[in-house]
């Protein structure tokens, strides 16, 4: 009986240490302008965000570095709350594959499971829209994504009592990625003008 609980533990490290290696960590490297302006920009808009802290998870973002404008950086922020999304849903998945699971947890993580779906489904019709050059349809698409669908995560741990930092720390990825993805793009050019 030891043993089995060794080894589930071991396997919740080891896919918590996969999830972590798989989600930016903040980086040295000093923000770009532009980083500096859309953080700033949203911190305005937003007080609580820290554009310190803003500034320093985007430059982990090769994507966002390399951006030079502000579609090419609604782009990258798009792709990469997309790629993090996929990478902890992933996660979620692997988890809810497990037997013996207690009842909140597993509501916890079904909750998270379909609120990552929602919300990659949101921002690739948002990256789809920026493309097409239909910003006000993306920024609506971006706030349901990282308000609706990541709220549902983070309401189900609060609500059940669950800690899992892999989830929470994407969680608080996905919504400064939505928060500066919608404030980026709704900087952008109106289509209907």
């Amino acid at each position: 009986m030891a043993g089995g609980a060794v080894s589930i533990a071991m396997i919740t490290f080891l896919a918590s240490a996969l999830v972590l290696s798989s989600i930016p960590e903040v980086a040295s490297t000093s923000p770009s302008p532009l980083i500096k302006d859309v953080c700033g920009s949203t911190a305005k808009e937003i007080k609580a965000l820290d554009p310190k802290i803003c500034a320093e998870t985007l430059v982990s973002e090769p994507r966002v570095v390399a951006a030079s404008n502000l579609v090419s950086m609604s782009i990258a922020l798009l792709e990469a709350g997309i790629s993090n999304a996929t990478k902890t849903r992933s996660y979620v998945q692997k988890l809810l594959k497990r037997r013996g699971l207690k009842p909140d947890y597993k509501y916890v993580l079904q909750q998270c499971d379909g609120g990552y779906e929602n919300f990659g489904w949101s921002f690739v019709s948002a990256l789809g829209e920026v493309k097409e050059g239909e910003y006000d349809t993306a920024t609506y698409d971006i706030k349901v994504g990282y308000t609706d669908n990541i709220d549902e995560c983070q309401n189900a741990l609060s609500s059940k009592n669950v800690r899992d930092y892999a989830i929470s720390r994407g969680n608080d990825f996905l919504v400064l990625i939505g928060e500066v993805g919608f404030n980026t793009v709704n900087r952008l050019p109106s289509d209907y003008l």
